[in-house]
């Protein structure tokens, strides 16, 4: 049995429950965690309060789609005052010409007459073959695409969370890294110069060796400018400010484990896929709403209204004109009709055929984003494998490059190598100690990708 519950909720338990021991988990007292930084962005986040708002007024939608089903009561008075002459023959009314009601001349009396009326008069459409039911299923299947959408926003900003978190950790270890660079150049530039000016190498070699000093300073410049810039992207999310956004730098030890573990995937419940299946459940519903549209309708009318005139059987006009303002007549009317416009039968059956197209368009886009996120499920299971053989042989790498550092040195300083020889090996091993960070950055993005793809993000966070 699969219990489907909000994103919001979803991700609200799911925090609450990741172990502090993580990756991400909070480290100091200063430090973002992953955790922290997306229920930040769903708590704050415009775009999850807009979907919100849309939420609500899809409710309200619902209710007030119930009413439809009301009548329609329409009290009225008026009091007139104006001649009275009338002549044989029917007309159009068109809503704008007045009525006039009295007997016939044989020429015009100009004498004024008043009068007056008081009206009430309900119109139910009380049964439409299904129209009221197709109505409200429609309505019923818009709040759900609300809500869906409202899903699919917060899962879609937490894995945006995720990939700048990742990126910033990545940019924060490749700090470190260009700073050991910088300090372990700027230590060759110590022992070159010393060298040099011992006289027992040429001064070109504290040359070379500055001005790799000073590219290692520029990298340092340009990794902390990214990281900055994917600072600023995470305190937009999360709504803090930018000197707040330092993320949490924990171990890695779970992440082999991880790359070989396996993750059941329910991609039928992935937000995006229920989101665009209410998209199409909502177009075949209105369908409906369209096919009801041609039907009969029956409606119960009903109306009671009173007169009073200054003109009386005889055709004598009053000249006292407050003698028509009461009451003199009394009338009810009663009646039940049906309603059938045979004539908008081939128009409504124009706009059943549009209705039939979005749906079919909807249909699409649904089995569009199932392949989209198979490809990306694929993908990254692809990608997974070769982070896993990366991983086990960097090791490998990154200690040659060490050692190769350390005997490139120590063969300058006895003098059988050259300054180049010793810059090359330092370039080795940044960017051995570079492809390790990549390489472990690589595989939890993979790792990420995979679960969004497979849905299974909730599983993967846990499982720290």
């Amino acid at each position: 049995m699969r219990i489907h519950i909000s994103a919001k909720k979803r991700y609200a338990v799911l925090l609450c429950l990741i172990p502090i021991t993580s990756l991400f988990a909070q480290s100091a007292v200063d430090s973002l965690s992953l955790r922290e930084a997306i229920a930040l962005t769903l708590a704050h986040y415009p775009a999850v309060k807009a979907k919100q708002a849309l939420v609500n007024a899809g409710q309200a939608n619902v209710t007030d789609v119930k009413h439809n089903w009301y009548p329609a009561l329409k009290l009225h008075e008026q009091i007139d005052a104006g001649t009275d002459n009338s002549i044989y023959g029917s007309y159009f009314t068109m809503g704008m010409i007045p009525s006039t009601s009295g007997g016939i001349r044989d020429e015009n009396n100009s004498a004024l007459m008043s009068g007056n009326i008081a009206m009430a008069a309900m119109q139910w459409e009380i049964y439409n073959f299904g129209g009221y039911t197709s109505q409200q299923k429609e309505s019923q299947q818009a709040l759900r695409v609300n809500k869906t959408d409202l899903d699919n926003t917060t899962n879609q900003l937490t894995v945006n969370v995720i990939q700048r978190y990742l990126e910033l950790l990545r940019l924060h270890e490749l700090k470190s890294i260009q700073s050991d660079n910088i300090k372990r150049t700027a230590e060759v530039l110590h022992a070159v110069t010393a060298i040099v000016l011992h006289g027992l190498k040429p001064g070109v070699d504290s040359a070379v060796a500055a001005a790799e000093l000073s590219k290692a300073r520029l990298n340092l410049l340009e990794v902390a400018n990214r990281y900055n810039q994917v600072r600023i992207e995470l305190a937009g999310l999360t709504g803090l400010d930018t000197a707040q956004v330092k993320p949490a730098i924990g171990n890695a030890a779970e992440l082999p484990a991880l790359l070989d573990g396996h993750f059941t995937t329910d991609n039928s419940a992935h937000p995006m896929l229920q989101y665009y299946d209410a998209l199409y459940l909502r177009q075949r519903a209105q369908e409906q709403v369209v096919k009801k549209q041609q039907l009969p309708k029956v409606n119960l009318m009903a109306a009671g209204w009173m007169r009073g005139s200054s003109g009386s059987f005889n055709d004598i006009y009053d000249k006292n004109l407050f003698s028509g303002l009461g009451y003199k007549r009394y009338n009810y009317l009663l009646g039940l009709g049906i309603t059938w416009n045979v004539t908008d039968l081939k128009r409504t059956h124009e706009k059943l055929a549009v209705q039939q197209f979005k749906s079919a368009a909807a249909a699409q886009q649904l089995e569009t984003s199932r392949t989209v996120l198979q490809t990306i499920y694929e993908q990254a299971q692809s990608d997974i494998l070769t982070s896993r053989d990366k991983l086990r042989e960097l090791p490998l790498q990154l200690n040659a490059a060490h050692a190769a550092a350390a005997q490139k040195m120590a063969l300058y300083k006895g003098g059988l190598t050259n300054i180049i020889e010793v810059t090359n090996a330092l370039f080795v091993l940044n960017r051995a100690e570079t492809d390790v960070v990549q390489a472990r950055d690589e595989a939890w993005k993979a790792l990420f990708r995979a679960a969004y793809a497979g849905n299974t993000l909730t599983q993967l966070l846990n499982s720290f």
